[in-house]
């Protein structure tokens, strides 16, 4: 397959998706087609949109490309992360707790087939970072847990389940994202800490993963002065991903920057700047330029005069080509075919029971659990789920569960932050008879948020609410939160997935069948 120096170029950038945008607005899908058509775009990253809408999506692109495209998805919990169906499995944290690799291997490998029945072949997971920061806004339960050895041993097993798909697993944020106070979707972050804490830490499960044969690893940005003292995100620069990563830790795989439309990047350097000090740093994937047709023209220009030798544009295309015959989208015996979508045959009861038992085995309690259990020896019970509008679903959901499978009479109610010393009357007349208090609460990590703490105003009407009767709460995200809510007894459950929702209420109202 003969290509240009451009059209190689163009490989190596991956611009954003959505299905939704997709087929509502005719502008979306013919801006799709030129990128595809005219500039020989690489491939995509696919964001929201209905599963099977999704694939369709996909399957048009692929037949307006005459180089197969590279798919890819940020589906670390499974389809569900990003799009409407799906399994969601348990968050990381969930599977590090439960401490079974076979289990985090199966989760991976279920994951790797669903994303393949949708013609996606990139998994951007798992989170190699390890979680040293309680406080840390954007890892949190995305993270398998708290050391090296947490890391290093699920990270190595959810990548080789991913890849016994032929779908690309994806290390990410290198060279580690989990002792920063900062999300790098607000802002750059900064690890302060030299080479010997960092060859001690940050970087053992990346080294470890990397013996294990991940097939890309996802650069960060960070400014980490003790590997470049420029102040350049870990995205951007070349100390840090060939230097380091290519060089000194020998990763032969693609190497992709996080995704270059995010504050760290956009509020420091322009669209051109960023793309080519990306891909001149070592990058081989330039992932979410927001200018795809701009960044193309500003690393071109580069390499036409200099600035970047076009060995690195041969390097980078070589390993984009590569890794697209390793995950079957281009078939090695006709590279003009991508892979048929119905080539591949999932089990969703299989995977949905495989989530559901998962999230049971990684619950945890702490606290005084005798308080509460076995809640059948309480007549009627309040429940309060302490929620954000992004969590109102999974809400809902733990509340009707909990409603099947209890045999009490129950009252329920959604509050946050903004909760007035009148409802707070309203609700404790509401709850009298209730003899027992559960508290849902639903804090965990989300981009752009900030962080993963409970409004104190929240922990200060808790007693309020729970009037001195025996309290539970159960946290669907930031395990940490038990520290310092009032409460009786802890349920954590380390993941808001749906399976962690319905097995919370399993816990709660089947206790004596756990």
């Amino acid at each position: 397959m003969s290509l240009s120096l451009r059209q190689k170029i163009a490989q190596c950038i991956m611009p954003r998706i959505s299905a939704n945008e997709y087929f509502a607005d005719e502008s979306v899908r013919k801006a799709a087609w030129q990128l595809v058509s005219e500039y020989g775009i690489g491939g995509w990253c696919v964001f929201q949109g209905e599963a099977i809408a999704t694939a369709r999506m996909i399957k048009e692109l692929q037949q307006r490309s005459a180089v197969p495209l590279l798919i890819s998805a940020d589906f670390e919990f499974g389809l569900a992360m990003r799009l409407q169906g799906g399994t969601s499995f348990p968050h990381a944290m969930a599977l590090g707790r439960l401490d079974d690799v076979k289990t985090t291997y199966s989760v991976a490998q279920a994951i790797a087939k669903e994303t393949r029945a949708l013609g996606i072949h990139w998994n951007f997971a798992p989170v190699c970072d390890i979680n040293s920061d309680k406080l840390n806004p954007i890892i949190n339960i995305r993270a398998f847990g708290e050391t090296a050895d947490e890391v290093s041993k699920h990270g190595s097993a959810y990548i080789q389940g991913t890849q016994a798909e032929h779908v690309m697993a994806c290390a990410k944020h290198f060279p580690g994202h989990g002792d920063t106070k900062a999300d790098s979707h607000i802002e750059l972050p900064t690890l302060p800490f030299d080479k010997n804490r960092l060859d001690a830490l940050e970087l053992v499960p990346f080294k470890a993963v990397i013996e294990s044969g991940v097939q890309s690893i996802m650069v960060g940005h960070l400014a980490i002065p003790a590997l470049d003292s420029s102040g350049v995100p870990a995205s951007l620069s070349k100390s840090i991903m060939t230097d380091l990563l290519r060089h000194e830790l020998g990763f032969k795989g693609i190497i992709t920057t996080d995704a270059l439309d995010m504050n760290a990047i956009i509020n420091h350097y322009d669209n051109a700047t960023a793309a080519v000090l990306a891909f001149g740093g070592g990058a081989d994937v330039v992932l979410l330029p927001t200018d795809v047709v701009g960044a193309l023209d500003a690393i071109e220009h580069a390499v036409r005069n200099g600035s970047i030798p076009e060995v690195r544009v041969e390097e980078s295309y070589q390993r984009v080509m590569a890794a697209k015959e390793w995950t079957k989208a281009i078939n090695s015996s006709n590279p003009a075919r991508s892979i048929k979508v119905e080539d591949i045959d999932i089990n969703i009861h299989e995977h949905q029971t495989l989530a559901l038992e998962t999230a049971r085995r990684a619950a945890e309690w702490f606290g005084a659990k005798e308080a509460v259990l076995p809640m059948s020896k309480f007549k009627q019970f309040a429940a309060f789920a302490l929620v954000t509008e992004k969590d109102m679903d999974a809400a809902e959901s733990f509340l009707k569960y909990s409603a099947q499978l209890s045999e009490q009479d129950c009252d329920v109610a959604f509050i946050n932050a903004s909760i007035t010393d009148e409802h707070i009357k309203e609700y404790q007349e509401a709850t009298q008879s209730a003899e027992v208090v559960i508290f849902a609460i639903f804090v965990r990590a989300n981009a752009y948020q900030g962080t993963i703490r409970l409004p104190e105003r929240l922990e200060a009407i808790a007693p309020l609410l729970a009037q001195g009767k025996p309290t539970v709460a159960v946290l669907f995200g930031n395990p940490y939160i038990r520290e310092s809510f009032p409460a009786d007894a802890f349920l954590c459950m380390y993941s808001s997935s749906e399976g962690s929702l319905a097995a919370a209420a399993f816990h709660l109202f089947k206790s004596d069948e756990v």
